[in-house]
């Protein structure tokens, strides 16, 4: 079973992840204080998080995060549309990126695909 760390600063936002991920049948651990996630990183398989953290920056965060754990599975989101600056910045390092609402099917058929490469990793 995959665990999943979401980190956002709007609380209504992980409340709604964390319902629909519990409910697809993955383990998951909300997060709206960047800085507590990062001490807790190294428990989670993929990592999905805003871009606009209120102080702190998305892009920031997942440098902070790749150091501390590289082989993290991220997925970034936004209420904005910002495509442009995830395949200029990020493209290497995210596996997707999902703009709010987020479509809960599209995120389970990927982490079901996350979930059989990490097994497929460790077999």
């Amino acid at each position: 079973m995959l665990n999943i760390a979401v980190v956002d600063d709007d609380i209504l936002a992980l409340r709604l992840f964390k319902d629909n991920l519990e409910y697809l049948g993955y383990s998951c651990k909300i997060y709206n204080n960047p800085e507590t996630a990062l001490q807790e990183i190294h428990k989670f398989d993929v990592v999905l998080l805003d871009y606009h953290l209120g102080r702190v920056n998305g892009k920031d965060l997942l440098k902070k995060i790749k150091s501390i754990k590289e082989d993290i599975v991220a997925i970034m989101i936004s209420g904005y549309m910002i495509q442009n600056i995830i395949n200029r910045d990020l493209k290497d390092q995210l596996y997707a990126f999902y703009t709010k609402p987020v479509d809960f099917e599209l995120c389970k058929k990927d982490l079901d695909a996350i979930a059989a490469c990490i097994k497929e990793k460790n077999s």
